[in-house]
């Protein structure tokens, strides 16, 4: 019995597929379409006879009459705004919208009183009543263009115009109720013939749709393939432009703060290989090479917290840092750029001391990277650049800030001032500078770089952090961006904390960071680079732990295999490394140990990858800890005090 359905059903298919079935199904198509076109034909001559009368009269003259309603409307509105001002500029511009509503008043006029049959007296009647109207108005332009008092003017506007206006609109109204009535009398007999038309047609119509539903079905069996392909084809074109999009996007994102920073540290590193012989230029370019190190290593782990940019979050983090160390990090970043440009570059009024602060240290250096950028970027060599930073009097910025009083005691507000005397900015751009892509497209000397979206990061950076953001500028004289940024005061700290806050990487740690706690810890460093891996051995020597190196995983799963039990104690894993990779060592260290039934070294991550996914691997493969690189010697301290204990102290 199945394979007897089965059998019709693939004769049913087929026969669908012939060429035969077009064929057929055309001529039934074809046959029912001229039936129902002369049957349709004859019932649909006398509905458009009726139609055309509906057109031409009751329709017409409600579309009209509604028009010159309006129209006289807007002749009232004029007319009252001569009541409050008449000076001739205002009496101009009435005159001339006046005209203009008139020439459009005199045609709704004509084609009322030309179709309107069913009340002719009444458009006889409006139109004279507008002809007064015409006089009056005019008369009332000349007594506001003459020494007419206010009161004057007033009485005339209640008397003449307004009663004039209303009998008017009363009228139209009269015109509006009679023609809809003839409308709906019309439409009704429209109504009967139409249902007399469709009744035809009904026996025919049921036909075709039949042979209808048969030609839509061969159809679409015949294109059903064409479709899913194009549909795949779209599909795939627009998952590679959106991925296209998105990288853009992303670079364009990146490119201007990851730029400045790695723009100062080549330019010191110049400086410094330019200046060998004196330690103190070299130690100097040196310590602003850290100092923008840092900055461009946090800008990108920012970007690279992957959980930040999907939830599209702004998330601030809480720490202490000194401004003045803030300021003069931006000024060794910006300094190089603008003598590169040739431009003078001042940091003047910087007088604030070592004020320590609780706030975002990174984002608000995010924030002047972008202004003072921007200020370098718009200003021509020979040009001016100013930078300040100065704490505020807390009642000078308290109401702007929304702060009060009991912030008075734990709040300071430290407002930054960039200004130059580059291209400027026109006033309409400067209303809009702050939303995203906006660029302002002028000729200029100057060829810059980006995609208009600093300052809209700017806006939304200082949004977060309650502060405020001033712009002046003028075109062809410069610009100037007031910030007001309110932080959270740091209570006094001792002495040996702001030390300690300031202390270099080789300086004495707590809690067992000193040399000697470590002296007897060994370390097996798998590393495949050549220069991390000396920085690296590098940084764990100066603890004190001696190192053991492998180049691959491979290596390192033979080095454990034959070692004692316990001789490492902790082992650093880089991730990506040729014949064996990072996770796939771990999970066979991880194997072969549980096998054996004897323990295994931590096992640290070393990646310069951030994303959540890689942790999980990371994790999932037996890893006992994560460190993004590069790793400095604090961090490679961290990972020793969390996962081994001092020989020492065991």
């Amino acid at each position: 019995m199945g394979k007897r359905e089965d059998r019709q059903s693939k004769t049913f298919d087929r026969l669908l597929d012939s060429s035969g079935v077009f064929a057929v199904v055309a001529l039934i198509l074809v046959a029912f379409l001229v039936g129902f076109y002369v049957v349709l034909s004859i019932n649909m001559n006398e509905i458009d006879q009726r139609t055309e009368r509906l057109k031409d009269h009751p329709y017409a003259v409600t579309l009209a009459a509604g028009r010159a309603e309006t129209y006289l409307m807007s002749m009232r509105t004029l007319d009252d705004r001569l009541g409050f001002a008449r000076t001739p500029e205002t009496v101009e511009s009435v005159r001339v919208e006046f005209e203009e509503i008139d020439q459009q008043m005199i045609k709704e006029l004509e084609q009322v009183s030309d179709r309107f049959i069913a009340a002719p007296e009444l458009a006889v009647e409006l139109s004279n009543r507008y002809e007064e109207f015409r006089l009056q108005q005019q008369e009332l332009i000349d007594m506001s263009l003459g020494d007419a008092s206010d009161h004057d003017v007033a009485r005339f506007l209640s008397d003449n115009i307004d009663p004039r206006i209303n009998h008017m609109l009363t009228i139209n109204t009269e015109i509006i109720d009679v023609a809809s009535e003839s409308f709906d009398r019309t439409y009704a007999q429209i109504a009967d013939a139409r249902k007399e038309a469709i009744d035809t047609a009904t026996v025919l119509l049921s036909v075709f749709v039949v042979a209808l539903i048969l030609f839509i079905i061969v159809i679409m069996r015949k294109n059903n393939q064409q479709r899913a392909l194009q549909e795949s084809l779209s599909c795939a074109l627009e998952a590679a432009q959106e991925a296209n999009e998105a990288k853009s996007r992303f670079l364009s994102n990146v490119s201007h703060d990851i730029r400045t920073p790695l723009t100062a540290i080549i330019g010191l590193a110049n400086i410094a290989s330019e200046h060998e012989d004196d330690r103190e230029r070299v130690g100097e370019s040196i310590n602003k090479i850290k100092l923008s190190s840092h900055h461009l290593l946090n800008l990108v782990n920012d970007v690279l917290d992957m959980s930040k940019i999907e939830s599209g979050q702004i998330d601030l983090t809480r720490a202490t840092f000194n401004v003045c160390n803030l300021v003069e990090m931006m000024v060794s970043i910006v300094r190089p750029q603008a003598d590169t440009k040739q431009l003078s570059f001042e940091a003047v009024n910087c007088s604030l001391g070592r004020t320590l602060v609780v706030g975002d240290e990174m984002r608000v250096s995010q924030i002047l990277v972008n202004l003072l950028g921007n200020a370098v970027k718009y200003t021509e060599p020979g040009g001016h650049v100013w930078f300040s930073a100065a704490r505020m009097p807390f009642g000078e910025v308290a109401e702007e800030l929304n702060l009060n009083e009991q912030d008075a005691q734990k709040t300071c507000v430290v407002r930054f001032v960039i200004e130059d005397d580059g291209i400027g900015m026109s006033s309409d751009f400067v209303e809009r500078m702050f939303d995203p892509f906006e660029r302002e497209e002028r000729p200029s000397r100057l060829a810059v770089e980006g995609t208009g979206l600093g300052m809209s990061i700017v806006k939304n950076l200082i949004d977060v952090m309650n502060g405020s953001i001033k712009v002046e500028s003028v075109q062809g004289k410069g610009s100037k961006f007031t910030v007001d940024l309110p932080f959270e005061m740091q209570e006094e700290a001792s002495a040996d904390a702001e030390d300690l806050s300031t202390a270099p990487d080789d300086a004495e740690l707590p809690d067992g960071g000193r040399s000697a706690d470590w002296a007897r810890v060994r370390v097996l460093l798998v590393e495949d680079n050549d220069i991390v891996g000396e920085i690296a051995e590098e940084f764990i020597k100066s603890t004190g732990a001696s190192v053991d190196r492998a180049w691959d995983g491979l290596e390192a799963v033979e080095t454990l295999r034959s070692a004692p039990e316990n001789y490492y104690d902790l082992v650093f894993m880089d991730i990506q490394m040729p014949r064996m990779d990072g996770l796939e060592a771990a999970r066979a260290i991880v194997e072969e140990s549980s096998c054996a039934h004897r323990s295994h070294p931590p096992i640290i991550a070393m990646t310069a990858n951030a994303y959540v996914e890689d942790r999980k691997r990371a994790s999932e493969a037996g890893m006992d800890g994560y460190a993004v690189k590069p790793i400095g010697k604090d961090e490679i301290v961290r990972l020793l005090e969390t996962h081994v204990k001092p020989r020492s102290a065991r």
